[in-house]
């Protein structure tokens, strides 16, 4: 079996000459020809190999994995979005990973551990150099600093001298990353402030870092929530910021890069609450996973649609009176449905980037009410011409009484609807709720009761 070549993408003919290469591995894969599979993905650059498992069936790209030797799958795991780590994973790639992340340096080998199932991921840091510091992220909160802090930060005795500190990041040059945090400590570990690189590199070799340190270092502990650090860092304008663990000893750093992480999933964990959806979901979830963390959000509009279905069965005699009005139902309840999330998802959306200003909250409101009132105005009124222009040609009772009720009736939900849109997820925020939840069933379900229970006060007042 000779050496496959994995073409360009980009053009037609790679994309067609990569199906043929993709059906023969894929072959080779089935018969469990791992020799061949090897032999033919020999000169491959770890970007075209990761290219041609992610097209192959998950079972199957995981086995050829196995099979990687340990230099590549690691080049292949570092190409790899972090969220997709997971697609690799099996129970019978303990080895495999465990072989890989020994070779990752300490932050690399969390974010990975971060995405794997935790009880798998134990298993494979366990006998790993630094598997305590590990096990202090791993058994952290989600959504707390120690999941999103870089481990592998320079600290710096307070004792030392500028020459010291210089000698120590040019012997260990190849364990330290990019050094954008520069720690002073004590003796017991304890962060005392921080080091300008300025400084530093300006200042003379025998000159005691006790004479430099910055003291203004801004530290949150570990289990301090990912969105408090975040706001903390847009207070206070700071580029770094120490962790410290319970007896107060530093134990990681965070810095821009993380704080561009925590803001990332910040956004992509209300996206999902927005959406109705448990912010812990992921795309490999499976079907009992998914009936888990879908189902009360299911069962929450259920019962919200429950109630609106009350509202309407009160008013039965008046849609026996006019049937016409049960057309409006879904009108009315679409409109309110959008409205609401409209003027929600501006407010979390102010909330969540911290640009809100409190002292501007009354007039806020009185802009979105404004605002709200302008739309209800101007759907009403479109809804009320195209119930005149259908009663020219279905017989219509009372045609103009019916688009009056029809225009005051939508200007009301409207502007209801896009007021408390706007106002509920700053009162969520003061209750020490997330405020994203007003943006999924909780607006939409409360924005049909009131809507249908709006419609048919106003129909009852002016049709029937």
């Amino acid at each position: 079996m000779g050496t496959f070549i994995w073409q360009d993408e980009r053009e037609e003919a790679g994309r067609v000459a990569n199906k043929a290469t993709l059906r023969r591995i894929d072959e080779l894969v089935m018969a469990g020809d791992r020799a061949a599979v090897l032999a033919a993905t020999a000169d491959w650059a770890p970007a075209d190999t990761l290219a041609c498992l992610l097209q192959l069936r998950p079972a199957r790209a995981r086995l050829v994995f196995d099979w990687l030797p340990d230099s590549l799958g690691l080049k292949v795991l570092s190409e790899l979005d972090s969220d997709l780590h997971a697609v690799l994973y099996s129970p019978q790639s303990e080895a495999t990973f465990s072989n890989i992340i020994g070779m990752m340096d300490v932050d690399e080998a969390v974010d990975t551990l971060l995405e794997l199932p935790r009880a798998f991921a134990a298993k494979v840091f366990a006998g790993l150099p630094d598997a305590e510091r590990i096990a202090t992220v791993l058994q952290a909160r989600d959504d707390s600093a120690a999941t999103v802090m870089r481990l592998g930060v320079l600290m710096a005795p307070v004792n030392w001298t500028v020459g010291q500190l210089t000698q120590d990041i040019r012997a260990r040059s190849q364990e330290i990353g990019k050094i954008d945090m520069m720690f002073v400590v004590d003796e017991a570990r304890k962060p005392l402030g921080f080091l300008r690189f300025r400084d530093v590199l300006q200042a003379p070799d025998d000159v005691s870092l006790s004479e430099m340190v910055n003291a203004d270092l801004e530290i949150v502990s570990a289990d301090t929530d990912r969105e408090d650090v975040l706001k903390l860092a847009r207070e206070k304008g700071v580029h770094a910021i120490g962790v410290v663990d319970a007896l107060g000893k530093l134990v990681g750093g965070i810095s821009p890069r993380e704080l561009g992480d925590i803001l990332r999933d910040e956004v992509e964990e209300d996206m999902l609450v927005m959406g109705s959806v448990s912010p812990a979901t992921t795309q490999f979830d499976g079907p009992l996973t998914i009936l888990k963390r879908r189902l009360p959000w299911l069962v929450g509009g259920l019962c919200g649609a429950s109630f609106a279905a009350v509202v309407i069965g009160s008013y039965e005699e008046a849609l026996a009176q006019a049937a016409v009005l049960a057309s409006f139902i879904p009108v009315v309840m679409a409109t309110a449905g959008n409205a609401g999330i409209q003027a929600s998802t501006v407010s979390v959306q102010t909330l969540t980037s911290g640009t809100n200003w409190r002292g501007d909250f009354g007039a806020r409101m009185m802009r979105e009410c404004l605002g709200a009132v302008a739309n209800g105005l101007s759907i009403g009124a479109i809804t009320a011409i195209l119930v005149m222009i259908l009663s020219l040609a279905l017989p219509l009772s009372e045609p103009h009484m019916l688009a009056l009720t029809a225009f005051l009736a939508l200007t009301l939900v409207t502007t209801i609807a896009g007021t408390l849109g706007a106002l509920i997820p700053f009162l969520l925020r003061a209750l020490g709720l997330d405020p994203a939840v007003a943006t999924g069933i909780f607006i939409t379900t409360t924005n049909d009761v009131f809507g249908v229970l709006i419609f048919f006060l106003v129909a009852s007042a002016l049709y029937l």
